[in-house]
């Protein structure tokens, strides 16, 4: 068995000291022939059974001495930076040195492990001061021959010890790793157990069974999702990327695009609005010298093999990026690092669907300041109302379904004006969307008891703002003053609400979270004392003409009419819970993700009788160019747990009116099962719940890799193999609850809509003392209902407490 950490740590720093020891004898032995240091060094990694120590033999060169205390079935190998074992390479090592002392010393070295016996430290140290003691009592000053033998040793073998950073992880980040496929087809049945009949799971089995037997297809492709990751950085990433964003056809916004309120603002006049939108478009500049410089601070895990480096990728692909249509598969466009400094920065500011271009900063000007980026924006707010035509609202062809906008694209594209248009917006920095107010009737269906709107902005609540943010209101609002494609659209509207719609498949929210929060924060820590502003002499901004014939002024009448559709279609709620937060949950000894993703589970068997696959966005950024993978939810734990604590009622899917909620309140209810048995099953759950978490942030999840073979298996025979058209897989596949946490240090909050026509959309912000929750649904589908289920998140969320205090 392994050594401990703790063992490890004491045992190192025994050795450490003999070393330490044997330098200061050695130097006492050659005095006047030689100043000898010593130094010490530890390398350790959980990641890596070895600890490393060099000795450093001032002016006769360097000595490494490497201790090995792997397991005794792994000593006489190591790991090369791929992960792949290779032969111990002692015996050339051996044979490096000129003369026989070098060579025998360091084959004893090679050879030690720490412990008692023969190869103990004591053993190993008298070996070492005898060999040097020899070897300096017989040298003079022009004796080198024993430095020269030892420096000869090969780069190559020293090289082996790889380089770690200061909390001891590699230097370079692991790649995707594929899990053994017995481990992902056996998590793959535990995920189904709960969501299938026991006929469905059966035949699943059966499949299984067939699929990973040694002579089965399974095998084989597992064996080529190996070396996929061994020739490439991310073995999954386009796998997923195309999966997830670039495949899909359906509309960008609701179904993909998220939306995000931030504290509304006080504007008392259209100058506020023109300044507050500058020091925001300042601060995208600012980070974007910042990436440009290679100043962006390297974030670290926070639990979880604590300071373990996070790829850092995604966080350079939200500026100057944009997705682009097709008809059968989507794109990225993502600008180099060389054209971007080689062009000019901008933004393009849409206001009242006419589209500017405002450049930040020009090679021949350099960097707009403040005020004079203000002044551009007041030119637009002051010009775009002003024009006697009305424009043509280009941006609402972007809200239609992928395929249909990729055609109208295409019709743009003939006429060179328009090409440039396309590429102005497409290079942009973000946009910027200057908005009207919405009226009030985007609010969703209430419930008695509910607590009130925090944010407001006029007679407008937070899910009137939520709704701006994922949509625009509709063709007669600002979906037209959108360009859904681009990664960051900021959004601003006259009566102070701010936020953003960003496009997913650049990045998680988790990168634009954390630009917009920096810069929001500077703005709060410093606010503005400009009372006006200064006349600037710059050319106004450039405002984007477009040119359309008669068939594309037709498709605007059928876009306005599919996107008012789909708005008035979506069920959103933003709902807080006040009741407690995260400080509740951590004194109950459970993580606060962990919590709610049980909370989301018990609110659906209230309802619904049953569990469904429930998706929740697991982080993999431990992992070069890691995004994320699936958290299923709906375990087998759970769903005991759900069980006992609705007392073995039956769902409650009909929607009832408050009279109907103030009688079933009074009726008198008996526990079938005690306290103590309702706490045992939810510790089960929670163990269960936080096993899944655990191993899908350490890239040992089931999606990802069920996703790599199902695509394998098309690559290697040519059609997908039965597992993957198996109705366990298509029910395993369709989350019809889609969640995820979105935390943020303001508070503000980020929603979206659901993933499927039957099913919910819901993120949470867990805050100390309230979680504010998010939920979707679609009218069209009878059985849901956004503020039904959010009723359901606060009764489920009380009785948890009931459960769980003193």
């Amino acid at each position: 068995m392994g050594l401990g950490k703790r063992e490890k740590r004491l045992r190192g720093n025994a050795v450490a000291g003999f070393v330490s020891q044997l330098a200061n004898e050695c130097s006492a032995e050659a005095q006047g022939h030689a100043q000898m240091s010593c130094a010490v060094e530890g390398a350790r990694s959980q990641r890596k059974k070895s600890a490393r120590f060099r000795v450093l033999l001032g002016d006769f060169g360097l000595i490494w001495v490497i201790w090995v205390i792997d397991p005794p079935e792994q000593r006489g190998q190591k790991r090369d930076p791929k992960g792949t074992n290779v032969a111990s390479n002692e015996a050339s090592t051996s044979a490096a040195g000129s003369g026989p002392e070098s060579a025998a010393l360091f084959s004893k070295l090679r050879s030690f492990s720490i412990g008692s016996g023969p190869n103990s430290p004591q053993r190993v140290v008298s070996n070492l001061r005898g060999f040097l003691t020899h070897r300096l009592s017989n040298i003079t000053p022009s004796d080198t021959g024993w430095k020269d033998s030892i420096l000869s040793i090969p780069k190559k073998w020293l090289s082996t010890a790889e380089s770690v950073d200061e909390f001891g992880f590699p230097d370079t980040l692991p790649k995707v790793p594929v899990p053994a496929l017995d481990e992902t087809m056996a998590d793959y049945i535990r995920a189904l157990e709960p969501i299938t009949t026991p006929a469905q799971l059966e035949r699943t089995k059966e499949l299984i069974r067939q699929f990973s037997a040694p002579q089965g297809i399974g095998v084989r492709l597992h064996q080529y999702l190996l070396d996929k990751r061994e020739a490439e950085d991310n073995w999954a990433y386009y796998y997923w990327l195309n999966e997830m964003y670039m495949d899909i056809r359906i509309p960008l916004p609701i179904n993909s695009n998220p939306g995000m309120v931030f504290p509304p603002r006080r504007f008392k006049t259209v100058h506020d609005v023109a300044h507050f939108a500058a020091r925001l478009l300042d601060g995208i500049l600012s980070h974007r010298e910042m990436l440009d410089s290679g100043q962006l601070p390297l974030e670290r895990a926070a639990s979880r093999e604590k300071n373990q480096p996070l790829c850092m990728a995604q966080y350079y692909r939200l500026l100057g990026s944009c997705r682009r249509p097709g008809v059968k598969q989507d794109s990225q466009f993502l600008p180099s690092r060389e054209r971007l400094n080689d062009e000019d920065r901008h933004v393009v500011v849409i206001c009242r669907n006419q589209m500017y271009c405002v450049v930040l900063q020009a090679s021949d000007r350099g960097k707009l300041s403040e005020s004079e980026i203000a002044s551009q924006i007041l030119y637009v707010l002051s010009d775009a109302p002003c024009l006697p035509a009305k424009p043509a609202p280009v941006g609402l062809l972007t809200a239609e379904p992928r395929s249909t906008w990729a055609r109208d694209r295409e019709m743009l594209q003939e006429d060179e004006r328009n090409q440039r248009n396309l590429e102005l917006v497409e290079t942009a920095q973000v946009v910027l969307c200057l908005d009207e107010p919405l009226a009030g009737n985007f609010n969703a269906r209430g419930f008695t008891g509910a607590t009130p709107t925090v944010h407001q902005a006029g007679d407008r609540d937070e899910t009137n703002m939520a709704h701006e943010m994922i949509h625009g209101g509709g063709s007669e609002y600002n979906s037209g003053n959108r360009w859904f494609d681009k990664t960051m659209q900021l959004i601003i509207c006259t009566d102070g609400t701010w936020g953003l719609c960003y496009e997913h498949s650049c990045s998680e929210g988790i990168a634009v979270v954390q630009l917009l929060e920096k810069i929001y924060k500077k703005i709060e820590e410093h606010p503005d004392e400009d009372n006006g502003l200064p006349q600037h002499h710059l050319p106004p901004p450039e405002r984007l003409e477009w040119h359309v014939g008669q068939q594309l002024q037709m498709r605007f009448v059928q876009a306005s009419k599919s996107v008012d559709k789909c708005i008035d279609d979506l069920d959103f709620y933003v709902y807080r819970y006040q009741s407690y937060g995260k400080t509740f949950i951590k004194s109950c000894q459970v993580s606060p993700d962990v919590y709610i993703q049980l909370a989301l589970q018990l609110a659906h068997y209230k309802l619904y009788g049953h569990l469904v696959a429930t998706y929740e966005s697991a982080s993999t950024r431990r992992f070069l160019h890691g995004r994320v993978d699936c958290i299923r939810a709906a375990s087998t734990e759970a769903l005991e747990w759900a069980k006992a604590m609705c007392q073995g009622e039956g769902a409650n899917v009909p929607l009832e009116s408050d009279r109907d909620d103030e009688e079933e309140s009074r009726k008198v209810k008996f526990s079938i099962y005690s306290k103590d048995h309702l706490r045992e099953l939810f510790r089960c759950a929670v163990a269960r719940q936080t096993e899944v978490m655990v191993k899908n942030i350490l890239g040992n999840g089931i999606d990802i890799p069920l996703l790599g073979l199902r695509e394998a298996s098309i690559e290697v025979t040519g059609e997908m193999h039965e597992l993957f058209r198996d109705e366990s897989y298509n029910i395993s596949q369709c989350f019809l609850l889609s969640t995820s946490q979105v935390a943020c240090s303001t508070d503000s909050f980020m929603g979206y809509g659901p993933v499927t026509p039957r099913g919910y959309g819901c993120s949470y912000n867990p805050q100390p003392e309230q979680i504010v929750f998010c939920v979707s649904a679609f009218y069209s589908c009878e059985d849901t209902s956004a503020s039904r289920y959010a009723k359901s998140l606060q009764d489920s969320l009380d009785i948890m407490r009931d459960l769980l205090q003193n």
